[in-house]
Formats: C-alpha cells, sequence, structure tokens
C-alpha cells in the first residue's frame, strides 16, 4: 500500500501525518512521544500504521521539537519556577505532568482539525505513544470518547501514586531532600492537587471494557511495571465478559520500545478498530 508522508501545522501544532494515498474513512491513531522526542519518534510505528489503513497523527507536544522552549531542560531552574534541589527530579516530573495535561487539550484540537477529512474516521480513533506519551495516552483515552482503543508503552496511569511515592523516595533517601520538600510543604501540596486532578486512573475503570493494551518492561526503573501490574488486577472486574479487550504484555527490556512491542501495539489496533489481524501475544 502507498502512503503519503508530510508534516505541517494543525491548529498551530507541528503534525505528522502518514496516511494511505488512497485511503478513505480510515481509523485515526494519535501517536504522543516521550519526554524530549518530537513527532518524529512515530515514523516506524506510524508507517506500518498506514499500511494497515489508518489515519496516523503524531504531534510536538508543548515545548518539545517546533515548539521548542527552554523550561524542556531547565525545569530544575529556579528562575523557571523549580522549588526543589535539582537532583531530585522532581521539577522534571511536575513539568513533565504539565505538558501531559496539555497534550490532552492538543489532540482534541487535531481531532477537531480533520473533522472534515474524508480520509479520517473519527468515530473510530485509538492512541498510543511511550514514557510521557504512555501517561499521555491514558490521559487521552479516559477523556475522550472518540478513543475506542489505546497502547500506552513505558508509562504509567497512576499519576498521584507515581508522584507520592517518589516525593517519599527522595525524602526517605536524603534528609536534605526531605527538608527542601517541608521546606515547600505548600507548594508541594498544590502540585499535589494538580496532579489528583488531571490523573485518570479512577476514569479507567468507568469507560471499561474499551480496548486497553497496557505495554511496559521487565527491567525498567524509570516508570516500574508494578504500576501497570496493580492497575491490571483492579480492571480485570471491569471486563468481565470483555476479557479479550484488556491486556498487560511485559517485555524483557528496559526503558525502550521494541520492534516487537510496536508489531504488538499495530495488531492490537488492527484487531480492535478494523476487526482484523493476529492475537497480541
Amino acid at each position: 500500500m502507498k502512503i503519503l508522508v508530510e508534516t505541517l501545522f494543525l491548529n498551530k501544532i507541528p503534525t505528522l501525518q502518514i496516511v494511505p494515498v488512497d485511503g478513505q474513512h480510515s481509523p485515526v491513531i494519535v501517536f504522543i512521544p516521550g519526554y524530549g522526542g518530537t513527532k518524529e519518534t512515530g515514523l516506524s510505528i506510524g508507517c506500518q500504521l498506514a499500511r494497515q489503513g489508518f489515519f496516523f497523527m503524531a504531534f510536538d507536544p508543548l515545548y518539545h521539537g517546533q515548539r521548542s522552549d527552554p523550561r524542556l531542560g531547565n525545569s530544575a531552574d529556579p528562575d523557571l519556577g523549580s522549588i526543589y534541589p535539582p537532583e531530585m527530579g522532581m521539577d522534571t516530573f511536575y513539568t513533565m505532568n504539565r505538558i501531559i495535561w496539555q497534550c490532552l487539550e492538543d489532540v482534541r484540537s487535531l481531532l477537531k482539525s480533520v473533522e472534515d477529512d474524508g480520509r479520517a474516521d473519527l468515530t473510530s480513533c485509538g492512541v498510543t505513544g511511550l514514557s510521557m506519551g504512555g501517561y499521555a495516552s491514558y490521559l487521552v483515552f479516559a477523556n475522550l470518547a472518540e478513543m475506542k482503543a489505546a497502547v500506552p508503552m513505558i508509562g504509567i496511569p497512576n499519576f498521584t501514586r507515581r508522584w507520592k511515592d517518589l516525593l517519599d523516595e527522595c525524602a526517605f533517601s536524603n534528609p536534605d531532600w526531605a527538608q527542601a520538600i517541608e521546606n515547600k510543604a505548600s507548594e508541594t501540596n498544590e502540585r499535589t492537587q494538580f496532579i489528583e486532578q488531571i490523573d485518570p486512573y479512577s476514569k479507567l475503570k468507568q469507560i471499561a471494557p474499551k480496548a486497553l493494551l497496557m505495554m511496559n518492561c521487565d527491567f525498567d526503573t524509570d516508570q516500574p511495571k508494578h504500576y501497570a501490574i496493580d492497575c491490571y488486577r483492579e480492571l480485570l472486574p471491569a471486563y468481565q465478559g470483555n476479557k479479550e479487550n484488556l491486556k498487560l504484555n511485559i517485555y524483557p527490556a528496559g526503558h525502550q520500545v521494541t520492534p516487537e512491542m510496536e508489531d504488538d501495539a499495530a495488531a492490537w489496533f488492527t484487531r480492535h478498530l478494523l476487526g482484523t489481524g493476529r492475537d497480541c501475544l
């Protein structure tokens, strides 16, 4: 199948589109890159999906790629709003969550921008992404009714728990960091409230049995797999009678997306949005 690859601005968002040349009413798949990545990160899986008949869109999130901003690489700079010692990484994690929240609005905007494009079928959409994009995939999936399938890769579904765990890890491992958190108790509380407000975790049960494939890796210390395992256990009762729509795959890798993971993601979307293809192992 011939495909068209192009970059363009849609509603001022830098976007990569990969679509079948002769495609009509193709299900839309949105891809969200990881922290520091760009829309071009999605080229490999995007070409694979377009060849299978999907309308693929990737974009540069806030502060990324063609939306570059110093806050991305300097989130620990006090002049840019940091409040913790830079070695903690907590300002970076908070910045990431603010970007993730904007991703939801960006995806809404992108879908609206193609609603009159006859090549795109907005009644049957999917979302995927890696790391930060995995987090954002959970958020988009939980909040947009158009999303019928999702494959969050090497991300975490429970934003609040991860934030609080990281705060505890910092406090328990270093007394200076514990003091820094205590000194910024009010600001920390405000940040916690923001993350609680955007956290998609409770909504995942409500949207069952929409098709969700969670992908994590055995040796990933950046985004540990146990959050996804716990989520899978809690979601299982909501998928009774539709167990084929919920799956957790754990791969023998670190914090990375492998070709096998891309193949399994493509198979998931093909099966659940096109009704064809193989099962995901």
